[in-house]
């Protein structure tokens, strides 16, 4: 019963550096911070990978084979230490080491307090970027990509992907300038101490590549296999939650409890198999650095090998620290091209979106006179009449199925027109093309005389006011939420309106009235107290273009009716368009439009259709036949007899 949209997460095997290129813009522009974070990590770098083990070699050689400092009865604060780091020869006192030390100590502690803080501004400044980009995007993009792509696809790349790429530029990628310094440091110290013994240690190196590629292509595999089990997981899990009415109307809780238990325990085995072999992994690489360690231990007093600084003893124990710095940088270059792998699949997604060009844009004369979407230049916005015009409109959604065929309609400015039909027949795709959310595949669009793409998107959509079928509520108060259909909307202005649409009393009698705070969807409200709020979002703007597209479906009959005479009210005087399905909703317009399959098949007023008794009357008596004997009574009064229709 697994949800038909379930998207793979593809991990390639290979590193593609054009995908990481993309993300390079967003590092420069916080140079002034990487350089801070690259300052930090260097000195890091030095004091653990050099600056530590020399001074810890010239410690021990202090002592003598007693135990005794060396100078016999010298001060231990004078007693000298023998420095040799990345080939600069010196000496320190006792004292000066201590002094010395407290001072780098401090340095570094600093530099770890600069290195986490850079890295978590770049992080957060990163993931920030990546999401404005992203949903700037998203705000330009026209309604055939969401037509195509699910909302949740989009989420995920602004939610998880832009915080995955934002930690792995960050943590990983920031991070290999790090190793590679460190690592740089501990081979300049290894070999200014000894090369014979650095080039036994460098001969191992070959195996934990080796090994560390073995296991990396086996992580890299299972890991796929294992999220790819739970993006189906997920997948499943939504159907289930959105379908659980139907589940429960059909009594089958117990074979979708089943399916639970099947999937879940695939997901578990999978990320166990996945969690075996990563675990086989770190003791692997620990293994062979204690064997190298132990091959230098059994090989050094075979070489008689001299250090021009320290003693033997202190040149033992100085490379037996440099086996974990060395071992240890391969081992996280293995872990950042994991994670890079990891994260690749999510910065192809991402930068999918970002990449993606919309295919309703405004020429560039258009946007130099009126601007663009994000920067409108109201000052060249010219009133609009409302005067609409299509000439010879054709539309497909693909290149396979026209859905509008050869459409020349004329809508005179101030007209009431509605548009009826059964579903499919064109109804919503006839407004959505009036609104720019498409544009004809064919023919033109003209408003006010004016081919619409002469002018700006905004500038139309400035003038319209919408009412959807579905009501969508902001987050945020009542008084908020009309006020997003004109945002410079005065208290009084909003509430003139709510009054005209007899929705006051209702608002007012709720306990803080017009600021009363919305959230969910507002789910506090019935449906039909959403719709009303919709069509004061909607008539607060004074539009001179008024879309209905069955906006009174989520209003029971009796509010319908209360409000009709109120929206009437809000129709005269500028151009409006209604879909409604219910055909007793639309009797008073001036032209009713009948739609099938993509053709004007019928065009007149509600009388002149009922009497030509064609497409229209046929509709319009199978829903009268839907309703109960005093309902029709009451609407074969008011819609039959007194409209004079002769039947």
């Amino acid at each position: 019963m697994a949800s038909a949209y379930i998207e793979e997460s593809v991990i390639s095997n290979k590193l593609n550096l054009s995908v990481w290129l993309k993300t390079v813009k967003y590092i420069k522009k916080l140079w002034p911070i990487i350089i801070v974070l690259l300052l930090c990590m260097l000195f890091q770098a030095f004091y653990d990978s050099s600056y530590t083990p020399t001074a810890s070699a010239a410690l021990i050689d202090a002592f003598n084979d007693n135990g005794q400092l060396i100078g016999g009865g010298v001060s231990i604060w004078d007693i000298s230490l023998n420095f040799n780091i990345l080939g600069i020869v010196f000496d320190l006192t006792f004292k000066d080491y201590l002094i010395t030390s407290l001072v780098l100590v401090f340095v570094r502690s600093l530099a770890m307090f600069g290195l986490f803080f850079s890295m978590n501004y770049v992080e957060m400044a990163i993931m920030t970027e990546l999401r404005k980009d992203a949903f700037k995007r998203i705000q330009e993009l026209s309604f055939s990509y969401f037509d195509r792509t699910p909302s949740g696809w989009l989420i995920a790349r602004l939610n998880n992907d832009a915080a995955s790429i934002g930690e792995v530029l960050s943590y990983s990628v920031l991070r290999v300038f790090q190793i590679t310094m460190s690592l740089l440091f501990t081979l300049i110290t290894m070999f200014v101490q000894s090369w014979e013994l650095s080039l036994i240690i460098l001969a191992t190196t070959p195996l934990i590549f080796l090994v560390v590629m073995i296991f990396e292509k086996l992580i890299l595999k299972f890991s796929r296999i294992a999220r790819n089990a739970y993006s189906y997981f997920v997948g499943w899990l939504a159907e289930s939650i959105n379908g659980n009415k139907t589940i429960k109307t059909m009594a089958i809780e117990e074979t979708i409890k089943d399916e639970c238990l099947e999937i879940t325990d695939d997901v578990r085995k999978k990320r166990l198999k996945t969690q075996r072999i990563s675990g086989l992994f770190w003791p692997s690489v620990d293994f062979l650095s204690y064997v190298t360690t132990a091959i230098i231990i059994l090989v050094f007093p075979l070489m008689n090998i001299q250090s021009a600084t320290v003693s033997g003893a202190a040149l033992l124990v100085l490379f037996i620290q440099f086996v974990s710095h060395i071992y240890n940088p391969i081992r996280q270059f293995a872990e950042i091209f994991s994670d890079l792998m990891a994260t690749q699949a999510s910065v192809e997604k991402l930068f999918l979106l970002i990449d993606t060009k919309p295919t309703l844009v405004d020429s560039k004369e258009v946007i130099a006179k009126y601007g663009d979407i994000f920067h409108n230049k109201t000052e060249n916005f010219e009133p609009l009449k409302g005067d609409i015009k299509f000439d010879h409109v054709s539309f497909s959604y693909n290149k396979d199925v026209e859905v509008i065929h050869d459409l020349n309609l004329h809508i005179e400015k101030g007209t009431s027109l509605a548009i009826v039909g059964e579903t499919g027949s064109g109804k919503s795709t006839t407004v959505n093309l009036l609104c720019r959310f498409y544009e004809p595949s064919n023919g033109r669009i003209l408003v006010d005389d004016v081919d619409y793409k002469e002018r700006s998107v905004s500038w139309l959509r400035s003038n319209i006011g919408f009412v959807q079928q579905t009501p969508f509520i902001f987050k945020g108060t009542i008084k908020d939420n009309i006020r997003y259909g004109k945002l410079d909307a005065t208290d009084e202005e909003i509430i003139n309106v709510c009054k005209q649409l007899d929705i006051d009393n209702f608002i007012t009698s709720l306990k803080n009235g017009y600021d009363t705070y919305l959230k969910d969807g507002g789910n506090e409200l019935s449906q039909g107290q959403k719709q009303l709020i919709t069509f004061a979002r909607a008539i607060v703007r004074n539009p001179k273009i008024l879309i209905l597209d069955e906006a009174t479906s989520s209003i029971d009959t009796e509010t319908e009716h209360d409000i009709q005479g109120a929206i009437n009210k809000m129709l005269t005087g500028r151009t409006s368009l209604i879909i409604a399905h219910r055909l007793s909703t639309i009797v008073d317009a001036n032209r009713i439009l009948v739609m099938k399959d993509g053709l004007v098949v019928e065009d007149g007023n509600h009388k002149s259709l009922m009497e030509k008794r064609g497409y229209y009357y046929k509709l319009y008596m199978n829903q009268f036949k839907e309703l109960n004997i005093g309902e029709q009574l009451d609407q074969y009064q008011d819609q039959i007899l007194d409209k004079n229709v002769n039947l």
